[in-house]
């Protein structure tokens, strides 16, 4: 989201609308990561979940924040 505010003095020009287009990108594609890395976090560490609870915690966060927006 920073990305999109660097990119605001250069309104008008290629460079906000590849900034503006590139913040968009990366913005969903940590909300999709998240949904991907999660499950699979899960998985590969069914024998340690309690060592790795704090990955995946962190590794939900994105998906958290558009759930709870959601509802």
């Amino acid at each position: 989201m920073l990305l999109k505010y660097i990119v605001q003095p250069y309104r008008g020009t290629w460079i906000y609308q590849y900034g503006s287009f590139t913040s968009l990108l990366m913005f969903y594609g940590g909300i999709f990561s998240s949904f991907i890395n999660t499950p699979i976090l899960i998985l590969n560490h069914k024998a340690d979940l309690k060592n790795n609870i704090i990955w995946i915690l962190i590794s939900m966060l994105p998906a958290l924040y558009i759930l709870a927006q959601l509802f």
